[in-house]
């Protein structure tokens, strides 16, 4: 099981790969998967850069309502304490299923899909031989 992902900070540009992105030590942020999905798939923004009184890379994440945290986060409470507030209650079970039948078909699922394919063609091909053919196609 993975647990950590490399990802670059600045996005890669596909379309013009001199324009930045690069994979170089200094553009990969190495995160846990949770951080890494919340910077993938939200309005998280990472950002990294090398610290000029030590030499290292510190790295910071902003969170979209602008909420800055200095250097790595380590789980979600830093970013967002209120889930430390967070209580599931159980649910209730769910009613119990009437019991099933199985469906009453003439034919498989993929026979109807194939006649119906076959019906949609053949009245295509009624509207075509109908046509005036010496008008252009509507399109």
């Amino acid at each position: 099981m993975w647990t950590g992902d490399l990802d670059h900070i600045a996005e890669y540009d596909h379309q013009d790969p001199d324009g930045g992105g690069q994979t170089t030590d200094v553009n990969l942020g190495g995160t846990c998967r949770f951080h890494h999905n919340l910077k993938t798939f939200g309005d998280f923004v990472d950002d990294q850069y090398t610290d000029d009184d030590t030499g290292r890379i510190v790295s910071t994440v902003t969170t979209p309502e602008g909420l800055t945290v200095p250097g790595p986060a380590h789980n979600g409470y830093d970013i967002h304490p209120g889930l430390a507030d967070v209580t599931f209650d159980a649910p209730d079970p769910p009613p119990p299923s009437p019991p099933r039948t199985p469906p009453n078909r003439r034919r498989t699922r993929l026979a109807d899909k194939h006649a119906r394919r076959k019906t949609e063609r053949n009245r295509n091909r009624r509207a075509r031989e109908l046509a005036d053919t010496d008008d252009p196609p509507p399109f």
